[in-house]
């Protein structure tokens, strides 16, 4: 993935995010967001909310059939995969596991604690292994 400095989302695409998050809890949530890049900005465009089939407060899994699905309709609408949202019982950072994934899962990783939902904070695994901080961006009106 190119280097993004922040992510832009528009009220209705985080509205998404959170009502799915909330209708998840006790359990981890978890959303692939698809849309651009352009200019280190990623711009939310479509918000997929699968079920975690791990039905855990602590860890998420996607079917990889539910997963492949997500990819081909991203594509089809002219979209890429951008991010990765998903709850944390702790604090919004990324997990040892979480970090592991971001490896092989190159996009934005937007995470939020199951006591603030509505506070996400985003974040990139650099190409040499550095941990980014990214700014995430709520967009109060469509594009």
């Amino acid at each position: 993935m190119e280097e993004v400095d922040k992510i832009v989302i528009t009220q209705e695409l985080f509205l998404q995010l959170i009502k799915h998050a909330k209708n998840c809890l006790p359990h981890e949530s978890v959303s692939i967001i698809a849309g651009k890049i352009k200019d280190n900005i990623a711009f939310a465009e479509l918000v997929f909310s699968p079920e975690n089939i791990d039905k855990s407060p602590v860890s998420f899994t996607v079917d990889p059939l539910v997963l492949l699905d997500i990819y081909k309709s991203a594509e089809e609408k002219g979209k890429r995969i951008i991010g990765i949202f998903h709850t944390h019982p702790a604090p919004p950072s990324p997990s040892n596991t979480d970090l592991n994934y971001m490896e092989i899962n190159p996009y934005v990783w937007l995470i939020s604690s199951t006591k603030n939902i509505e506070k996400p904070s985003g974040f990139i695994l650099k190409s040499d292994g550095e941990l980014k901080e990214i700014e995430v961006s709520i967009k109060w009106e469509s594009w």
